[in-house]
Parts: C-alpha cells; sequence; structure tokens
C-alpha cells in the first residue's frame, strides 16, 4: 500500500480526491508551495485522518457532533510553513485548541532535552468540538510550553490533574495563523526582511563535497582524477538529479554542455571560483553546473561584482549571533549555519545592478522621509547594522520563535545615516573587503602568528587556551585570540572552529565519494593568512557590537515605518528573475 494510504491519494489514487488535499490547497494559494515536501509525513496523515473521523465523517441521517482528538507528534505543525492549510482547516473543525509545547529540539539552533529519545520537537495537541460545526468561527487556540530537561518535563506532566494546572495564552485568530502567542511588542509591526527584500531563495546545492576545497589547486587535482578514474559515475556520486550522463546546459550561453561520460581525459576544468561555503568561510568551487544537483542558476546570471547576498535562517528560529552574515560571492544553501533552505537574501535582481531586490515603495518612502536620496546599497547597510549582531537575536528570542525576521526601520535622519556607516563598515569587514571598499582600511588587529606552522602537511588538530588566550594548530601558535572571537557564534555555527575543522588533516563534514580523500597535502601560506584575516575581521567586529546594541535600542524607540504602511510587495518581486527571457528547468 502506499504511504499514506487513500488519506493522501483518494480512492482514484491519484491524490486529486484525497482528504489531505484540504491540508494541501491553502498552502499552494499562499505560493508556499515548496514547503509542502515536509507535510508528507506519517503524523500529518494520522491527524487528517482522525479529524475526519471525528468531526466530517457522516453517519445517514447524523450530522457530526461533539468530539475530541488528541495526539503527541512532531510539532512542526504548530508554526512550520507547510502546515498554514491544517492550522486553518483544524480551526475551522473546532470550538477549542490546546497545544502543550514539549520542545525537544535535537539538531537545531535552540537545542533542548526531547522526553523521548528522539531529535524532532514534538507536542501534545488537543482538538475539541462542543456542538454542530460552526466553520466560519476560528477556534480559539490555548498554548503553553514545558521547559527543562527530560525529568523534569516528565514530571510536570505526571503533576497535570487538568488543563487548569498549565499556564496557557492565547493564539492569534487568524486562519492560518501559527498555534503560538503573536507578542503584544510591537516587533509584529515591523516589516518581515523577506518583505524588505522580497526575492528570497536557496543558495547552490552541490549535493557532493568534493567540487569544494579550500585551495584551487586540490579542486584541479580532483577534477584530472576524475576524468581519469576506472569508473566515472562511482568517483563523480551520482543522484537522482545529476548523473555523468545528464544533459547540462551552460550557465552563461545556455548551450548544452559535453556529459561528462563523454569528456576526454585532457578536458580543461571550468573556472575554480570563490564560493561562500558558512558565514565567514570562504572556499573554492568548481563552476560547472554539471556537477552540482541544484545550482541556482538565478543567483549565478544576478552574480556581479557589486552583488552581495544576505543569508539568515528564515525557515528555523535563529539562534544566538547575528540574525544576518553577509557574502560576496555565491553561496551554499547552507551557508548561515551548516543548515539552510530558502535563506539567501541578494541585494540586485540583476547583474546590471539596475533592479534592486526591495519592496518597490521602501526607497521612495525613506527619500521623502529624508529628504534626500536613499540608494539600494544604503539601505543593505542598514538592515546589516541593525540585524547582524547578538544583542538582536537575545532582545526579541521570544518573538523569534515564530520564524519571523523582522526590522525596525527608522525614520530619523541621522539615526539611519549613522546605522548605515557602521553596516557598510561591518560589510566589508565579514565580505573581507570585496564589498564597500571605498575609503576602507583593513584592520590591523592584535592576533598574529607567533610560531609558524610546519608546511609538510595538514595539521591533525587543534586547541585553544582561554587563560594565554593561545590558539594552537598543530605545532603552530596564534596569540593573543580572545575568548569571544574563538567562541564567535552564528546559530549554532562556531566561526573560527569551523574554519579550522575544514582544514585539517582529517577533514570535518561528510564525504561524498573517492575524490574527497585528495586534499591538500600541507597547510599553505595564504591559509595563515586568511586565518589571520578572520580573526582581526572578528576582533574589530566585537568592538562594534556594543555601538550596534546602543543604536538598536535608540531606533527602536523613535518614529518607525511599520509593515502595514509598507504593505506586502507585489507578488512577481518574490518570484526569481528569469535570463534570457526564460526560467531554465534545472534552476530549482
Amino acid at each position: 500500500m502506499m504511504t499514506g494510504a487513500w488519506v493522501r491519494w483518494g480512492e482514484s489514487k491519484n491524490g486529486k480526491d484525497a482528504i489531505l488535499s484540504d491540508f494541501i490547497e491553502p498552502v499552494k494559494k499562499a505560493g508556499k508551495g515548496g514547503q509542502l515536501k515536509n507535510i508528507y509525513n506519517l503524523y500529518v496523515y494520522f491527524w487528517r485522518w482522525a479529524l475526519w473521523k471525528v468531526f466530517e465523517h457522516e453517519h445517514p441521517g447524523v450530522t457530526p457532533g461533539p468530539g475530541i482528538v488528541s495526539y503527541i507528534t512532531a510539532a512542526s505543525y504548530i508554526d512550520g510553513d507547510a502546515f498554514l492549510g491544517m492550522r486553518e482547516h483544524m480551526r475551522r473543525l473546532c470550538d477549542e485548541i490546546w497545544i502543550i509545547d514539549l520542545g525537544g529540539e535535537g539538531r537545531g539552533t535552540r537545542q533542548d532535552e526531547n522526553v523521548f529519545n528522539i531529535m524532532t520537537p514534538v507536542a501534545i495537541a488537543i482538538a475539541v468540538r462542543y456542538d454542530a460545526p460552526n466553520p466560519t468561527t476560528p477556534a480559539q487556540v490555548h498554548y503553553c510550553r514545558i521547559e527543562g530537561n527530560r525529568a523534569a518535563k516528565l514530571e510536570k506532566l505526571e503533576s497535570i490533574e487538568g488543563l487548569k494546572n498549565l499556564q496557557f495564552e492565547d493564539c492569534p485568530t487568524e486562519w492560518q495563523a501559527p498555534f503560538r502567542p503573536q507578542s503584544t511588542a510591537t516587533f509584529f509591526d515591523w516589516p518581515q526582511i523577506t518583505d524588505l527584500m522580497p526575492w528570497q531563495t536557496s543558495g547552490a546545492q552541490i549535493k557532493r563535497t568534493w567540487p569544494l576545497g579550500t585551495t584551487q589547486e586540490v579542486l584541479k587535482t580532483r577534477w584530472a582524477a576524475l576524468l581519469n578514474a576506472s569508473d566515472r559515475s562511482v568517483a563523480f556520486k551520482e543522484s537522482r538529479d545529476r548523473k555523468i550522463t545528464s544533459i547540462v546546459m551552460d550557465v552563461g550561453t545556455g548551450e548544452q554542455l559535453v556529459t561528462l561520460t563523454n569528456l576526454p581525459t585532457d578536458s580543461p576544468i571550468a573556472p575554480v571560483l570563490r564560493y561562500g561555503y558558512r558565514s565567514f568561510d570562504r572556499q573554492w568551487l568548481i563552476a560547472d553546473p554539471r556537477l552540482a544537483d541544484y545550482p541556482r542558476l538565478s543567483l549565478w546570471h544576478s552574480h556581479s561584482n557589486a552583488q552581495l547576498y544576505f543569508g539568515s535562517l528564515l525557515t528555523k528560529p535563529l539562534g544566538n549571533g547575528p540574525a544576518l552574515a553577509v557574502s560576496a560571492d555565491i553561496l551554499d544553501m547552507d551557508y548561515f549555519s551548516g543548515r539552510g533552505a530558502k535563506d539567501i537574501l541578494p541585494l540586485y535582481r540583476d547583474a546590471q545592478t539596475q533592479h534592486p531586490n526591495l519592496h518597490p515603495a521602501l526607497l521612495s518612502m525613506l527619500m521623502q522621509a529624508f529628504r534626500k536620496i536613499v540608494a539600494a546599497e544604503d539601505i543593505a547597510a542598514y538592515l546589516y547594522a541593525v540585524l547582524a549582531h547578538q544583542d538582536y537575536t537575545a532582545r526579541f528570542h521570544d518573538e523569534l520563535e515564530n520564524r519571523e525576521v523582522r526590522v525596525p526601520i527608522t525614520l530619523d535622519k541621522e539615526l539611519f545615516e549613522t546605522a548605515a556607516t557602521i553596516g557598510r563598515r561591518l560589510i566589508y569587514l565579514h565580505s573581507y573587503g570585496e564589498r564597500f571598499a571605498q575609503d576602507q582600511t583593513w584592520p590591523h588587529g592584535r592576533a598574529r602568528c607567533t610560531k609558524a606552522i610546519a608546511t609538510e602537511s595538514l595539521p591533525e588538530k587543534f586547541s585553544y587556551d582561554e587563560a594565554t588566550q593561545t590558539l594552537s594548530i598543530g605545532d603552530g601558535i596564534f596569540k593573543p585570540v580572545a575568548l569571544a572571537a574563538w567562541e564567535f557564534e552564528v546559530s549554532g555555527l562556531k566561526v573560527v572552529q569551523s574554519w579550522l575543522g575544514y582544514r585539517m588533516k582529517i577533514r570535518k563534514g561528510k564525504k561524498s565519494s573517492p575524490l574527497d580523500d585528495i586534499t591538500p597535502t600541507n597547510w599553505p601560506p595564504e591559509f595563515t593568512s586568511e586565518l589571520l584575516r578572520l580573526l582581526h575581521l572578528l576582533e574589530e567586529t566585537l568592538e562594534i557590537y556594543p555601538q550596534q546594541a546602543a543604536l538598536l535600542a535608540q531606533i527602536i524607540k523613535g518614529p518607525l515605518l511599520k509593515a502595514d504602511q509598507l504593505g506586502a510587495p507585489p507578488d512577481e518581486y518574490r518570484k526569481p528573475p528569469t535570463s534570457h527571457g526564460t526560467q531554465h528547468q534545472f534552476d530549482i
């Protein structure tokens, strides 16, 4: 039997008459169809069947009336975009719904202990109808969260004698709103960053690690090894969407490329370009679309020496550290913190920088408020100053649980200009000097390499001594390295530690093919140079953080642009730009 049975597939087995469509169609209409992969889950099928059985299944002469459905399941339906149709349908069928959120995220940015031996957050839901259905009035949803470790959560559950023993908060009554309270704070009056920058996309998804590397030379060696492999399909690491026989078009010309299986052994390698692999970690990529399952051609077609990309977590709650990172290079889907989805916001929709990825009314509203021209780069710098620091995520920790990154846009000209100045400096630093370089100089920094790393081979380990502020890499020594720089975090990603992990003899992360075993033979001088640049930019970033925190506090107290003043951007602004008048079928 097919998974989901008739709940998913219906009597016709094609899904068109399936009751699961009540959960699916609202998601499509809301423009969130790309998230629907998350709804095809056994627990969702059980929910849909139970709701139908208790509240909708009609017997001859009997209209469904009172009933209760209660489950403890995965909690993703509470606020996930894929489940907005599920939430709407439950609100239409029920009079009251109680949500007891038990947490238990074991893999994300806000980890806590689960009541089960799993890593997926869970919740108890009690859905009630008291009489005949009233589908025009949304059910009242009540929410509470039980905190603590596993023992504390189980003890609390054991002590419950009734719902009166728990402290519930009321949730929004909008049909598709999350089953979670919305704070009365002004946070939710501010526009979301995805309204300010409507084109929201995923980064490149290569689906194999060997086309990525820490040096250009190692990628050239791997390319030669692929072409000379006895079995190219094994060396390549074929997937569902990319095989050595796949027909792929050239990114620039749109012309068909020779398949990998037919390439001569002496074929030249495609350009090896800088690639934003993780926050603050620039690596290299063989820029050949034959090697990537989802190269995201719209990113490549809009790339230029003026383009910049913001990365965040827009489909998961943010953790500690900044809410935005930046890259001057085409970047990875997991760029921000090692886990990603549609989390990338380019500044421009085109390589000529004629079409900013901004709400069409934003620039004109700010120009009217400030009585001066405001450029797209001014907006980018302002956003980065406001969001790219730990005070933002700490101050709005609870509000960010709803996965909405909202921005206080000041209408005070001086505050805006102060923020833009800070943002330009940070973008210059965080892009390694590749953007906003005019009138900027690179910081000298305090950290030094006081003992060179032996170049005979890659180091096998690294360590940090807080007392002496010493970073040891193999037999090399860097100091002074402040603890705050060593611990610098982007939603769970320890930046310096992650950077080093990809440059050890045994590289961190997964391997995708035998080609991954081809690694740099030693620690090249450019590794030392890049590490010092990273340490120095982090030093200055940490010095700027207090300025950003104070500025954010000032901005919040002053006049702000409200989301309803701006309105939602037109739908076409949310769609990826096209190239040559067409959308390539493999730009997914």
